[in-house]
């Protein structure tokens, strides 16, 4: 078997055995008396803690621009933790008011509690993936429950692997998870006290390439810094090199004046496959993206190559526009743009260039 054919083997086994996870999970507290619901909740769900002591330090969110690794804050990840405000016992207080986006597998509805705005997601019957499958079963078989309730493993899974991914992963670029209940596979209702997979996260706002361009020149720079110090963790996390497949503006928002990334569906920390013996065949393709090399069978590299060269499409081209910035900055923005655009730039230098270029910023405004 090759490596390519293990790799999509293993993309089809992960799924299985998330479900499952949740499955065990969930039988195994069904019977504890201390619970009001029978579900698994913001509280009682087992801590999925990584070893970060990589990437702490005290203090405030600041980038260190002498280091090629960025540190966050320790208050940060205590923060996240400590916000995990939502479980099966209370999830049904929150008010649904309407919808407000969709997915391929999930819906997202705007719900109220406490006079507070949420974010809820859920998977549904009127979503693409399980809108489909039902179709199919139109006639005597729409009315077998196994059946049905087969449409909505896929897309469940997904908001499930989205729940772990966020329990795992610590960055104040990934819109914060405000808490979650899995209960059951029950998705044909939306009413909270019933439906059986729901995630709660913070309000935001639509993010455009207008609105990028109408931030204050300093404001323009503090984004990009952030979004540096995001694709780095992404590059370095926890579960490996990570790369957002499905990259556009809309799976982004602005919270409280700070870009977040909202869907984690398709994120995965696989590096593409390689045949190192192909460069010394006759072909003159090589074999692996952005001049790396072969290594195990894997290019290593490229997740994160990847990232930023998108990241420099959708945001940076759109945030560090030269006309936007006085012109004693043009030497330093040129040199930005061609570091990014020839990906021939780390990201500590990246990290350095951008420092300089708001000490500049600052000092001239």
């Amino acid at each position: 078997m090759t490596r390519r054919s293990i790799l999509h083997c293993t993309m089809l086994v992960i799924p299985f055995m998330l479900y499952m996870y949740f499955a065990i999970i969930f039988d195994l507290i069904t019977n504890v008396p201390d619970h009001e619901e029978n579900g698994i909740t913001g509280d009682s769900f087992p801590t999925l803690k990584a070893n970060f002591s990589n990437f702490e330090r005290a203090g405030s969110v600041d980038f260190l621009v002498n280091n090629s690794t960025t540190y966050y804050c320790k208050e940060y990840e205590s923060k996240c933790q400590n916000n995990i405000k939502f479980n099966c016992q209370n999830i049904k207080q929150i008010k649904l008011l309407e919808k407000i986006g969709h997915g391929v597998t999930k819906q997202a509805f705007l719900g109220l509690y406490k006079g507070e705005e949420v974010v809820v997601k859920m998977v549904t019957r009127h979503q693409k993936e399980a809108r489909e499958c039902l179709n199919e079963l139109l006639g005597s078989d729409s009315s077998d429950v196994v059946k049905r309730s087969k449409c909505f493993v896929f897309p469940t899974m997904k908001l499930m692997k989205e729940i772990l991914m966020l329990h795992q992963l610590k960055h104040e670029g990934f819109l914060r998870l405000l808490g979650f209940c899995a209960r059951s596979e029950e998705s044909d209702s939306t009413d909270l006290s019933e439906h059986g997979v729901i995630a709660v996260y913070e309000r935001g706002t639509i993010l455009s390439v207008g609105k990028l361009k109408s931030l204050s020149t300093e404001n323009k720079v503090r984004q990009s810094l952030h979004l540096v110090s995001f694709f780095q963790y992404l590059a370095t996390s926890p579960l490996g090199s990570l790369r957002v497949r499905d990259f556009k503006m809309e799976h982004f928002l602005m919270v409280n004046s700070t870009i977040k990334m909202i869907d984690l569906d398709d994120v995965d920390n696989i590096e593409p496959s390689c045949d190192a013996y192909s460069i010394e065949s006759n072909t003159q393709k090589p074999p692996c993206s952005y001049n790396l090399k072969c290594e195990m069978g894997l290019c290593n590299g490229h997740n994160a190559k990847r990232n930023i060269e998108k990241a420099n499409e959708l945001f940076f081209t759109n945030l560090l526009t030269p006309d936007a910035f006085p012109g004693e900055c043009f030497k330093m923005l040129q040199h930005i743009h061609h570091s990014l655009r020839e990906l021939s730039v780390n990201y500590g230098d990246l990290q350095r260039s951008l420092k300089e270029l708001l000490d500049s910023v600052i000092y001239l405004h």
